[in-house]
């Protein structure tokens, strides 16, 4: 199908991220989702999401990808596995990011048994005191190892995956922990992000400067350089014939360095690729989203994927997202659009 006003090809989805909550009980200093006050939302049933999975197969085919995230997903483990494990009996991937912080060895072996593809677990540095600090609670490093051992010892084929984030406090540790990534025998890949303003805070124009979040922010971009420069030689310097673990692109992680010396102007200059990427996210109360700023375009109770997919607001929300000016951080992270991006900059 094509978009009227746009004149776009409208395609068919190639992935979902179920978030089924937006709360957490860490208390993250570069993210404020456990200030989220959930009580009030009406979620929907078992049931009701293992219907909507049920009904991703008729129109998609088994490359089709569940993300499981939020929050923290391991707050809801039963759903989660069943829901897993629904995904699993169609033939999609499955991937979960999480803490880890609730993973003891009954929830690894579930999570294995269930099927699960993939766990993103999210490690800011290997000096334990550092990730206690950014996490807010003092046994969180010590929770994840153990997680770590925990799906090692129950999985089969499931890939176990760290992701952090680039930020101040952790900067000088980026080198150690990629070459500890590369070591561990475990750990199949590592992503890096940049540090954006918190989720769930009052948005800023120059959040990276304010009192309150610019602890969070690298003063010096020819440190950040200096260190990204140095991943960039560890992802090049990987032996051949083997598979590098650094599953940022060199274009991305160049393209961090820029962010870091001008975070104000440079996203402006491009527009979002999130219609490239045939995405869509269902939230907490089962509303559907192409983009986490504007309007959903439907819920899971209203009907089939395919009718919410092409429906009159679908449209509306894709000349919405055409149109965006927004300075959007999603943009050089998980939207990371390498061709447009480069060209663009």
């Amino acid at each position: 199908m094509i978009s009227v006003t746009s004149g776009r090809q409208i395609k068919e989805p190639s992935s979902c991220v179920i978030l089924l909550t937006l709360g957490c009980t860490l208390r993250c200093r570069m993210c404020h989702l456990w200030k989220n006050n959930e009580k009030d939302v009406k979620r929907p049933s078992l049931k009701e999401w293992k219907d909507f999975i049920l009904s991703l197969a008729k129109p998609i085919d088994s490359d089709f990808t569940v993300i499981f995230g939020g929050g923290e997903p391991l707050l809801f483990p039963d759903t989660l596995t069943e829901l897993i494990s629904t995904c699993h009996q169609r033939g999609f991937r499955t991937s979960l990011a999480t803490s880890g912080y609730f993973m003891d060895e009954t929830m690894a072996r579930r999570l294995a048994e269930s099927g699960l593809n993939y766990i993103a677990l999210t490690l800011y540095s290997l000096k334990e005191e550092i990730h206690n600090y950014l996490r807010g609670m003092p046994d969180s490093y010590g929770r994840l190892m153990q997680a770590i051992e925990y799906l090692d010892k129950h999985r089969s084929s499931l890939e176990i995956a760290i992701d952090t984030v680039i930020m101040a406090p952790n900067l000088d540790g980026l080198l150690e922990l990629a070459n500890h990534v590369r070591k561990d025998d475990r750990i199949s890949s590592l992503f890096f992000q940049a540090v954006v303003q918190p989720f769930h805070s009052s948005p800023k124009d120059e959040w990276y400067n304010s009192e309150e979040y610019k602890f969070l922010w690298p003063k010096e971009s020819e440190l950040v350089d200096f260190f990204i420069d140095g991943l960039i030689k560890i992802k090049e310097s990987s032996p051949q014939g083997r598979k590098d673990k650094i599953n940022n692109t060199i274009s991305q992680l160049k393209l961090f360095k820029h962010y870091f010396k001008a975070p104000q102007d440079f996203i402006k200059k491009t527009s979002c690729s999130v219609l490239n990427d045939n995405a869509f996210t269902v939230s907490p109360d089962g509303s559907v989203n192409l983009c986490p700023y504007i309007k959903p375009i439907g819920n899971i109770r209203d009907g089939s994927l395919k009718d919410i997919w092409y429906s009159k607001e679908a449209h509306e929300r894709r000349e919405e997202i055409l149109h965006c000016k927004k300075n959007c951080h999603h943009i050089i992270n998980c939207w990371y659009e390498e061709e447009k991006l480069n060209q663009d900059l």
